[in-house]
């Protein structure tokens, strides 16, 4: 799908598609293999070298869920923007992890992380996910319709902010059938324990 990079309401994004604009394009792809570069060189502009120390990397392991894993580029091709997924489970419920998701300094404001978000939700809605946790801007997902959450409903395997964690109902999403909180939020794939 092909965007306007412009100036976009924030409020309604998708409407951004519809809106002619004299600034390049943006093009909407699912990831590959062949980005992992232009990927890496994004979250270093946007996190530092320090960002995979972070205690939410304990939820990123095995392998990211590709079909909602997408990027945002240029016409020619330039990576402006990332998203990745990761199932988790909360409360045994099988769910996914958005993030990072990583924008270009340079085009941040212009609805490259919004259209990023909402292209990547949609396809969640159509998948078998029960919950989307999120680590991120307290106030940057409240439009996308997350709530915040706190350490009375959820646990982690590691501290992070409370003020960071929300987390997003997906449509497989049963909240009358989930069990006394707080909810366990764990990896897909269980820790290795090291042999001595």
């Amino acid at each position: 799908m092909v965007l306007p990079i412009g100036e976009s309401n924030k409020d309604n994004a998708m409407d951004a598609a519809a809106q002619s604009d004299p600034n390049p394009s943006v093009v909407i792809r699912q990831q590959t293999p062949n980005d992992a570069a232009e990927i890496e060189r994004l979250m270093s502009l946007g996190f530092g070298a320090s960002h995979a120390g972070r205690n939410i990397w304990r939820l990123r392991e095995g392998k990211v869920i590709e079909e909602l894993c997408l990027v945002a580029e240029t016409e020619a091709g330039h990576l402006l923007g990332s998203i990745r997924y990761w199932p988790i489970t909360i409360a045994e419920k099988p769910s996914i992890l958005l993030g990072p998701l990583a924008v270009d300094p340079a085009v941040r404001g212009r609805g490259i992380g919004v259209q990023l978000v909402r292209q990547s939700l949609e396809r969640a809605m159509a998948g078998p996910w029960h919950w989307c946790f999120i680590s991120g801007e307290p106030n940057y997902y409240l439009k996308f319709g997350f709530s915040p959450v706190t350490y009375d409903d959820v646990s982690l395997p590691a501290h992070i902010e409370e003020e960071r964690l929300h987390m997003l109902a997906l449509s497989s999403a049963t909240p009358d059938e989930m069990p006394p909180k707080p909810w366990p939020v764990l990896s897909m794939i269980p820790a290795t324990k090291e042999v001595n």
